[in-house]
């Protein structure tokens, strides 16, 4: 093959290897915020406990 023939098929795995890192970004930033809901509710938890 030649660089011209080949070019297309490196784009295609630039491509694909920046969805995988943007999905993988996604998952960690959906864990994060999951996190942060769990936390915020073990904290408003604390906070009426401590209140009564």
């Amino acid at each position: 093959m030649t660089e011209a023939t080949l070019l297309p098929v490196r784009a295609t795995d630039v491509g694909a290897t920046a969805f995988e890192v943007a999905r993988l970004a996604l998952a960690v930033a959906g864990l994060l915020f999951a996190l942060y809901v769990v936390v915020l509710g073990v904290l408003a938890l604390a906070a009426q406990r401590r209140h009564r």
